[in-house]
C-alpha cells in the first residue's frame, strides 16, 4: 500500500468515526469501511492525498520534517 492509500484509508476511517461526533451522519449506502469503498472513489482519495503530498502541504511522519 502507497503511503497515498495509507493516508486516505486512515482519513476515511477517522472521518466515519468522527462525522456522529460533529453531527453529521453519513447516508448509510455510503458508510462502507476502506474495503469496501467503490475502486473510482478510493482511485480520487489516493489522488488528493497524492497532489497534497507532492506539494508538501501533508508529510507522513517520520521524514523528518
Amino acid at each position: 500500500m502507497s503511503t497515498a492509500e495509507r493516508i486516505a484509508k486512515a482519513f476515511h476511517e477517522a472521518y466515519e468515526t468522527l462525522a456522529p461526533e460533529h453531527g453529521y451522519r453519513t447516508r448509510e449506502a455510503s458508510a462502507k469501511p476502506w474495503s469496501e469503498v467503490p475502486a473510482d472513489n478510493k482511485d480520487l482519495m489516493v489522488a488528493t492525498v497524492q497532489r497534497l503530498l507532492d506539494l508538501g502541504t501533508i508529510r507522513p511522519a517520520g521524514d523528518g520534517a
